[in-house]
């Protein structure tokens, strides 16, 4: 494998000359740029960046890394259409519907600008996209995307489609092109987490954006960078890492360099009067403070899951939904049983009417897979998981001991200090 920048991305798709109609929503549309943004890393097979000059870019990587971010950075570079189908239901023949829909200033026709890879359009939120137009929803829609690739073999070495998911959907995306159309070229990427030098960068992007005018941030930058040394020499002893091995580690890369906890520790340090008081307590309390960021994150996250799923249950839904549906304490107890293989029962607090609840039980199975803590039926991110169990422990509910022991130092150093809201 070996890392490309975006803007290598960026230069092998082309800016399109055909857009969506004024005033149109609802359909494919031009994001606005995020703010703030730093490119993450990117990842392929091999040396040649030329190796992504396909008609298909499979972009995957863990959840909650940038992914939509991404997308829409590529969309306001370019003017390229996004799909966004977490919003947009799809089925048979959506994609060359929707590309009818564009319009440009020389009356051409959009499906032949699309055969040429002159339309590149980017898919984003497929994880999301299997709970609202469900399983048969989107393979109907990637069955008869490739049959449109497959009516034009003109061009076969321009990208036309950009998707962008978790590494399960991805997976699953990519075995069902292979095997319906096995002649449709493409390519993968990986979103990385990020590095230390991008990692510095975003934490500083956030706080800058945050910051109000005369805050300590800006008027004081030298204790704020000292800070950020200070909380990632924090992480790194909370995790038991010995001194300059954070960004060598697997686990200390995957923690420090990901964007929900960069984000978090940004936006707080923008709000910090006392640099230095909160730099001595990091160091004074041996790592602990920085578990303090960890929980944070980990609830900000599952808050998130909660609203997504949240959504396209109250759309299916007769009935009020209560608060405990998909929330903290009922995620943690369903991704505990999901990982240890047990009957997903969760916390047994939800009540809702039968058909709802029947339905509440069918969006978890579908969704649970793509959890962001869950990567191939375990927890993708030790540091994320060893919280989670203690949570669960902390609430009486079983953990295999092989799990216990595998996670027991990080466990040890997590222990649960407060019970989730509800």
């Amino acid at each position: 494998m070996s890392e490309i920048a975006l803007n290598v991305l960026i230069n092998v798709l082309s800016r399109p000359v055909h857009f969506p109609k004024a005033g149109q929503t609802g359909r494919l549309f031009i994001a606005e740029p995020p703010r703030p943004f730093v490119a993450p890393r990117l990842e392929i097979r091999g040396k040649d960046p030329s190796v992504i000059q396909k008609e298909i870019i499979f972009i995957e990587a863990s959840a909650a890394v940038g992914k939509s971010t991404l997308a829409r950075q590529v969309s306001a570079t370019l003017k390229a259409p996004i799909l966004d189908l977490a919003k947009i239901p799809v089925s048979t023949g959506s994609l060359h519907t929707l590309l009818t829909d564009l319009e440009a200033a020389d009356k051409s026709d959009p499906v032949a600008a699309f055969h040429e890879g002159k339309i590149p359009v980017i898919i984003d939120a497929l994880d999301e996209g299997r709970l609202l137009s469900n399983e048969t929803g989107i393979e109907c829609f990637l069955a008869t995307t490739a049959e449109l690739l497959l009516s034009n073999r003109s061009v076969t070495s321009r990208p036309k489609l950009v998707f962008l998911a978790r590494f399960e959907s991805i997976e699953l995306a990519r075995q069902w092109i292979e095997l319906t159309a096995p002649g449709i070229t493409r390519a993968t990427a990986k979103v990385e987490f990020f590095d230390k030098e991008g990692a510095w960068q975003l934490i500083q992007a956030y706080a800058a954006t945050v910051a109000k005018p005369g805050s300590q941030y800006q008027q004081h930058p030298e204790p704020a960078r000292d800070l950020i040394a200070t909380y990632f020499d924090a992480i790194e002893n909370a995790l038991g890492l010995a001194a300059g091995e954070l960004w060598q580690n697997e686990q200390g890369r995957v923690f420090a360099g990901y964007a929900p906890v960069l984000a978090a520790v940004g936006s707080i340090l923008a709000e910090i009067d006392d640099f230095i008081t909160v730099a001595n307590n990091l160091k004074s309390h041996d790592g602990r403070e920085a578990w303090g960021v960890i929980e944070a994150v980990l609830y900000e996250i599952l808050s998130r899951e909660q609203a997504k799923l949240w959504e396209l249950l109250s759309a299916q839904c007769k009935s009020a939904l209560p608060d405990e549906v998909y929330d903290a304490e009922e995620q943690m107890a369903l991704l505990a049983q999901y990982v240890e293989s047990k009957p997903l029962e969760g916390t047994g607090r939800v009540a809702l009417p039968l058909a709802d609840m029947r339905k509440y039980n069918d969006m978890v199975r579908t969704y649970l897979p793509h959890h962001p803590f869950i990567r191939r039926h375990e927890f993708g991110n030790a540091v994320l998981g060893s919280t989670m169990v203690a949570r669960a422990v902390y609430h009486g509910r079983s953990i295999s001991q092989d799990r216990l022991i595998s996670l027991s130092r990080l466990w040890r150093q997590s222990a649960p200090t407060r019970r989730p809201s509800r």
